[in-house]
């Protein structure tokens, strides 16, 4: 039902009736807006405050709520259809009164309704057609199950959810409702049920069933598949004579592969009398299934939402097994990184100790050639970028930088903290080759006098590096790993595909006749029970060809010998052996 789209036409603007103006609430029910209103209620978007939902709520008209027999019918068809659960159903949360009116709290659908799709969109291919029919001949075997009979299915009383997929029946009991109100006198002037969905047996005021549903569920699927129903006039009396006698134009659709199947349909649903059609909404929906898989087998190959177990169970296997590696790819990735740069920042620290202490004693004398000789020695380790020593003036004494020396320290910009301990500062920066440096900032200390304090650079790229190696190597052993459970998952779906295709080629052959089919497995798993099991029923069903036969053969001689018939022994064998395969021919 995909290609269902959604074109409502526009609301057509309503008169508001002074007598009957919107509510502010209905019970405990605050009312936001109307969106809608018919011949016995309007209808409303309401908010429950009690169990935080938005629901519609639908409330007699004045004028029918002022008839006690009406309103308390009301009430009781709508409590018999609040229960029924199911998900072709619209859901009714509350039944009761207020202000003197009934009203039902129930679902609020967002979608369209069939009326509405069908006035843009005319009619709606087979295969939407299908899935939507069987969606609410479902609904109607439930309900007919509980002892509901709906009496109005038409487009009006059916909701297209926005998923393009779902189908909702709407109004059940309310048709029951007028029908039993007209037989205590009660709204005699109103037509039950909508005319050109009615059964012959409604028109001629016979007892209505489940079979008079499915007349008008025919009709449905005949109006969405031809643009129009069966049976069309503008005079009623007219339109009633038609439904009553005539038969229903032949359908013509594209699909010429299930053509046949589907008039055969139309013409057993829309009999005249009931017992001639079908007797229960399940038949009705085996019927349509039967014709939707006849229609999907021709492109069953090419159909987008088939999919091969093999594709399933691999895809899903490689699915998981490829997030699992995710996951601990970065959890190890994490944890590495966390460990180096632990180790990372103990050496950084390690090193600004060493030079802090060995310059103490040069800061102290102000040995100005003790600090170069220092930072000339500190210049050989290639992991350092610069050095500086600034007295507590914050006046650089020695850098690596020598035109530095005698300025003012400033530090970098753009760096974040990192880490602090015993006042010794971690900065990380980025320069503009993406290159990543941590500086170290700590003061110079000769006892517990502070000299000065000292700044350290140095990269982070062996840190880096080996992080960056550690992903790309457990990046390989994910592919290969993932390439590995493809292949075995796939060689293990394979296997199990074949054992399905092998029951039901060996079923379409019992179909067919052929209940000599066997399945032979040396295995010993589930698929070798699913075998057994197979052949147990072929097995079953010959025998009980064969004793039919036995009986049939037995029956035929006993007539030629007593019709006295000199016919040959062997010429009694040949007929009755050309009867027999004519007979499986026949099956």
């Amino acid at each position: 039902m995909s290609k269902i789209q959604f074109h409502p036409p526009p609301p057509i603007p309503m008169k508001p009736d002074p007598r009957e103006a919107t509510p502010q609430t209905v019970g405990r029910y605050r009312i936001l807006n109307e969106v809608g209103r018919g011949a016995t209620a309007f209808v409303y978007k309401a908010y429950d405050p009690q169990l935080d939902r938005f629901l519609a709520i639908k409330v007699l008209r004045q004028e029918l709520a002022l008839d006690d027999d009406y309103r308390q019918a009301f009430v009781k068809e709508a409590r018999l259809a609040a229960q029924l659960t199911h998900p072709g159903i619209v859901t009714i949360y509350d039944v009761g009164i207020a202000d003197d009116k009934p009203y039902i709290g129930m679902e609020l659908l967002e979608g369209a309704t069939l009326e509405q799709i069908l006035k843009t969109q005319g009619k709606l291919n087979l295969r939407t057609v299908l899935a939507m029919s069987i969606q609410l001949s479902r609904a109607l075997e439930y309900a007919h199950r509980q002892g509901v009979v709906h009496r109005d299915i038409k487009p009006g009383n059916i909701v297209v959810l926005k998923d393009k997929k779902t189908v909702k029946l709407t109004d059940f009991g309310i048709a029951q409702l007028d029908d039993n109100l007209s037989k205590v006198g009660k709204r005699s002037d109103k037509v039950v049920g909508t005319p050109e969905y009615m059964a012959p047996e409604q028109v001629l005021g016979h007892p209505i069933d489940s079979r008079s549903d499915l007349y008008s569920l025919g009709v449905l699927i005949y109006r969405i598949l031809m643009g129009l129903p069966p049976f069309v006039s503008d005079d009623l009396g007219q339109l009633f004579k038609q439904i009553i006698k005539n038969k229903p134009p032949r359908i013509y659709i594209a699909e010429e592969k299930v053509q046949d199947d589907l008039q055969d349909l139309i013409r057993k649903i829309l009999q005249k009398q009931p017992n001639k059609r079908f007797q229960s909404a399940a038949e009705v929906t085996a019927e349509m299934r039967m014709i939707q898989n006849k229609l999907g087998q021709k492109k069953k190959a090419d159909n987008q939402e088939y999919l091969s177990l093999r594709f399933r169970w691999t895809a899903t296997m490689a699915g998981v097994v490829f997030v699992a590696m995710c996951i601990g790819l970065a959890t190890v990735y994490f944890m590495q990184y966390k460990a180096l740069s632990g180790i990372t920042f103990d050496y950084g620290r390690s090193v600004a100790r060493m030079i802090a202490y060995i310059s103490s004693e040069p800061v102290l004398l102000e040995d100005q050639i003790g600090l170069s000789a220092l930072i000339k020695e500190t210049s050989s380790n290639e992991q350092l970028k610069s050095v500086a020593i600034m007295n507590n003036e914050n006046i650089i004494l020695s850098s690596t930088s020598s035109e530095l020396v005698g300025t003012s320290f400033v530090s970098p910009e753009n760096r974040d903290l990192k880490h602090t301990l015993d006042n010794i500062s971690i900065f990380q920066r980025e320069l503009e080759n993406e290159e990543v440096l941590f500086d170290i900032e700590m003061p110079i200390l000769y006892g517990e006098k502070t000299l000065g304090h000292l700044y350290l650079s140095f990269s982070a790229d062996s840190m880096y590096g080996a992080s960056k190696t550690t992903l790309v190597t457990m990046l390989i052993v994910m592919m290969i790993t993932l390439f590995v459970v493809f292949v075995i998952t796939l060689v293990l779906a394979r296997r199990t595909s074949k054992d399905y295709q092998r029951v039901t080629q060996a079923l379409n052959k019992v179909a067919v006749g052929r209940v000599d089919a066997r399945l032979i497995s040396d295995r010993n798993d589930e698929a070798a029970q699913l075998f057994a099991a197979f052949n147990r029923l072929a097995s079953f069903l010959e025998s009980r060809l064969q004793t039919r036969d036995k009986v049939k053969t037995h029956t035929i001689k006993h007539a030629t010998v007593k019709k006295g018939q000199s016919q040959p022994e062997s010429q009694v064998a040949e007929t009755v052996e050309l009867d027999i395969v004519s007979h499986s021919e026949n099956k």
